[in-house]
């Protein structure tokens, strides 16, 4: 199984080994990864890096993961924020969506305690539980259905609009609980002025709840 791994980044002083960190776990594991970069900063040429892009004009999440989706070329696409860590033995996960039939997965986080390390799969569209948006894992066929990342909101509710979006086209998602990457729980955000911070927070809700509303009235499969 190939990998792309898409990191969304911020090359501030403080980031910069956040990232790193990123790549280098992200690596350990597998050869079979090329590892796309966006970066909103200053352009930093980080070790283990296949290719960076510079993302200009004010910042939305989903839009710069759809950048670095056009590079994509491999079979499993690894949406990421440049704040986790990746554990030995993360890289079956695209192994056991291919046997199980899911095209949308995400690994089970340190902070999600109620669910035990082991051969469990959880399914469903909770974000922040079974749909950690953090690190996404989905596979050319839900790119292909849904079309590109909803650009709706810039920030916060990025990965509801995905869970919206999946939900709508009858695919469904899962949690793998044998393999592990965590999440430093928004590093890059916390280093945000607290203007910025609401402005990517509460002003995003209007937003995702019109769309939401729209995903709703459109769902491919109403009644399953």
């Amino acid at each position: 199984m190939t990998y792309d791994l898409i990191i969304v980044s911020q090359s501030s002083a403080s980031m910069i080994p956040v990232t790193q960190e990123c790549i280098n776990t992200a690596r350990a594991d597998t050869d079979n990864i090329n590892v796309i970069v966006v970066e909103t900063g200053q352009p930093y040429i980080y070790p283990g890096m296949d290719k960076q892009i510079e993302y200009n004009g004010v910042f939305n999440y989903n839009r710069a993961l759809n950048i670095g989706l056009k590079y994509a070329k491999n079979d499993v696409h690894i949406l990421a924020n440049n704040d986790i860590i990746f554990h030995p033995g993360w890289s079956k996960i695209g192994e056991q969506m291919k046997q199980n039939g899911y095209h949308s997965a995400s690994a089970k986080p340190n902070h999600l305690t109620m669910y035990e390390y082991g051969d469990h799969v959880y399914t469903g569209y909770q974000v922040g539980y079974v749909l950690t948006g953090w690190c996404l894992f989905v596979d050319r066929y839900c790119i292909e259905q849904i079309g590109k990342l909803d650009e709706a909101v810039s920030f916060w509710y990025s990965d509801n609009l995905y869970a919206c979006q999946i939900e709508a086209k009858g695919i469904e998602h899962a949690m793998f609980c044998n393999v592990r990457v965590d999440h430093r729980c928004s590093m890059t955000l916390n280093r945000q002025p607290s203007r910025v911070q609401r402005q990517y927070q509460i002003g995003e809700l209007h937003r995702f709840v019109t769309r939401k509303r729209f995903y709703d009235q459109n769902k491919k499969y109403k009644n399953a």
